[in-house]
């Protein structure tokens, strides 16, 4: 019974598998870098690729793998997922296996090895010997650092902090120094330095084998020019076009600046369920402006996370990502929890999806979906509900304005025999307990990439939380971020003299902090979805690579009276 419950997992795992990394260091050899993946709060470490840290004699069976290293043999079993080392010492349920290639549970590996670790969110360092900071110089204009070991770049993060304009370095796992300068402000914890500084520049990190510089990158100071400057007449509406560069990078952005007090702030479905193209779909709706918004599946054209407009719910998912949230006197992004529950005659219901084809016991379909609704009523009991909110159907219907279609699964049918025509159905939407309104907008999106609120650690976290395409790729970036006034920015920022380069997170970062005083931001999807609608047309760079079939739009319109 064991056996099949931890096979069970091994299956739910590979459905929703994402990929990590081991590093492992050395005083005498560069970083070697492998794939790892966690589950729960290990790392599993891919075994195949442990001929790269050093020559191993690994026999492999249908049912074992042996693996001998410096008179040591690790034995892996490949059916029960358990592992030895010198067939003694057993590990129950260290062993994972993934499209055929195997994985070591971390702590059996440190063992195996004889190498210590440390964890971070998505990476697990192993060394025999911690690294040490040997020599710290401070200049007017660099930082150097030596060690006794080599580094990897993801020891070191350079981040600037957006309450002070401070730089907080970190660098991971090193030992405590034993020696601090008396210039430099110096803090410690976790395997952990934290090395903190003030500057009006921007700095470019460094690092060459054992030694790490951090200059002043004079190239990085923000050179900016307005062209094609176009302002509407109207208060609390700015929209501008410029080019900035960051780090030799010629950058174009397009920005709107709009007071959400003022004008209207919605999220537009483009046909939901149907491939409809994008510009045809603006030119109808003509909103004044709009961008990209919600992660999608590009095959399903699926969202990705919840969605609220004019306070209605359209869309609801089971990921967890930051939210732009609107509301009376309220503006916000941050992370929310959101349940929505029917009451039919006294039985309770949680819907697990709206207005998508994803699978599951209880659903709900508006007219804001367009595409075929394939759910049968040999799977499904169909109630139509009506704009009182009042069950006037009990067959399969497709929603006109106004109206709900809910799906519950066939099993639940014995217990709704008294349910009527006519009777009421009560929805309620529960809320995670930072959001204590009932929301205009709601939109999904990430990662966060400023928050007053958040400390260093919050945002290391959640940078490491997203994909290594998010969060290093260069790309086109949509952002929404909200500044010190209480405007909303909508942004679109790509490459000028290519424009598919665009940036990588940090420099998103970087350049959000040269161009505005924002409180928060958070970027939307990006790459070839970014577009940026204005005056009736698509402002940005287009091309063949750019996708047409873009299903969650972000729309501003004049409010009405």
């Amino acid at each position: 019974m064991k056996k099949l419950i931890f096979l069970f997992l091994l299956i739910i795992l590979a459905i929703n598998l994402f990929s990590e990394e081991a590093i492992f260091i050395s005083q005498n050899n560069p970083p070697l870098s492998m794939e790892a993946i966690k589950n729960q709060d290990y790392f599993y470490i891919n075994v195949e690729h442990l001929s790269k840290y050093d020559s191993m004699v690994m026999n492999r069976t249908s049912r074992i793998m042996y693996i001998i290293y410096n008179k040591n043999v690790l034995e892996i079993s490949l059916n029960d997922y358990y592992s030895k080392i010198n067939f003694i010492n057993k590990y129950n349920d260290s062993v994972l296996i993934v499209d055929e290639s195997v994985y070591i549970r971390e702590d059996v590996l440190s063992i195996f090895l004889q190498l210590n670790k440390f964890k971070d969110i998505n990476t697990i360092f192993f060394y025999s010997e911690i690294p040490k900071i040997t020599n710290f110089t401070v200049s007017t204009s660099e930082i150097k650092i030596e060690f006794n070991s080599y580094l990897s770049e993801d020891s070191i993060t350079l981040t600037k902090i957006a309450k002070d304009g401070d730089y907080l370095l970190s660098l991971k796992p090193v030992a405590p120094m034993e020696r601090i300068p008396n210039n430099i402000d110096y803090s410690y914890s976790n395997n952990t330095a934290y090395l903190r500084f003030k500057s009006d520049f921007n700095y470019d990190v460094n690092l060459n084998g054992k030694n790490l510089s951090i200059i002043i990158d004079k190239k990085a100071t923000s050179t900016s020019t307005e062209t094609d400057k176009t302002t509407s007449e109207n208060k609390g509406f700015h929209y501008i076009e410029r080019t900035e560069e960051l780090n030799g990078q010629r950058l174009k952005i397009y920005q709107l600046i709009v007071d959400p007090k003022r004008y209207q702030i919605k999220v537009d479905l483009n046909n939901l369920g149907t491939r409809s193209d994008v510009y045809s779909f603006l030119k109808d709706k003509n909103p004044i402006f709009s961008v990209n918004a919600s992660f999608f599946d590009p095959q399903t054209l699926e969202p990705v996370g919840n969605i609220i407009s004019e306070g209605t719910l359209l869309h609801l998912s089971s990921y967890s990502r930051p939210a732009l949230i609107i509301g009376p006197n309220f503006l916000d992004i941050d992370y929310i929890k959101l349940e929505y529950q029917i009451n039919i005659d006294n039985l309770l219901f949680w819907i697990k999806s709206i207005n998508s084809t994803w699978k599951g016991d209880v659903k709900l379909y508006t007219h804001h979906y367009k595409g075929s609704i394939t759910e049968t009523e040999d799977d499904y009991v169909f109630l139509l509900i009506d704009e009182n909110n009042r069950i006037v159907s009990k067959s399969r219907k497709t929603p006109s304005e106004g109206e709900k279609l809910i799906l519950i699964d066939k099993k639940y049918e014995k217990y709704m025999e008294n349910i009527s025509l006519g009777t009421k159905v009560n929805f309620t939407l529960n809320k995670s307990e930072n959001l204590s309104i009932d929301p205009a907008l709601l939109l999904e999106g990430g990662p966060i990439l400023i928050h007053s609120k958040y400390t260093q650690d919050q945002l290391d976290a959640e940078k490491k939380s997203y994909s290594n395409g998010i969060i290093y790729g260069k790309a086109p970036r949509t952002v929404v971020a909200i500044d010190k006034d209480g405007n909303i920015n909508l942004m679109v920022i790509e490459g000028l003299d290519n424009p598919e380069t665009g940036l990588t997170y940090d420099e998103t970062r970087n350049l959000l902090f040269k161009i505005g005083e924002f409180e928060v931001a958070m970027m939307l999807d990006g790459g070839s979805s970014s577009i940026v609608y204005y005056k009736g047309e698509i402002q940005n760079f287009k091309n063949g690579k750019t996708r047409n079939y873009i299903p969650v739009l972000l729309s501003v319109y004049e409010k009405m009276p």
